[in-house]
């Protein structure tokens, strides 16, 4: 599975980098800070999973979300967030999942191996 992963502090990139380099077959292709660098990134390169945080500067996560999801059907939001009370929109938008920080390799796996279940599917 092809990943990047959105979020503005670089303390959040490390760990999702050191976390999702302990599961098989993940291959991170990208680390953004804003959501306009990823959005240009995923213009020009497959992705199956974007890690996104949803306080972000200028544009939040959710409504990156909602702007990726128009045209990538076959791309999955995971949310990486401190803000439990967004969850239930996040939901709304059909994303993969909604982990509340801080993140744990157990739940990361659960989530990868949803994304490719879903992706076998497809």
């Amino acid at each position: 599975m092809k990943v990047i992963i959105v979020d503005d502090e670089k303390a959040m990139h490390l760990i999702m980098k050191t976390l999702l380099s302990k599961i098989p077959n993940i291959e991170i292709l990208g680390l953004f800070h804003d959501t306009a660098s990823a959005a240009l990134f995923l213009n020009n390169h497959t992705v199956n999973i974007v890690f996104l945080d949803i306080s972000m500067p200028k544009e939040s996560g959710m409504q990156f979300a909602r702007r990726i999801a128009k045209t990538s059907l076959n791309l999955h939001i995971v949310f990486v967030t401190s803000y439990k009370e967004y969850a239930l929109d996040a939901f709304d938008m059909y994303v993969l999942d909604y982990i509340v920080k801080p993140v744990s390799l157990e739940r990361l796996e659960k989530t990868v191996k949803k994304a490719i279940d879903r992706h076998s599917v497809m």
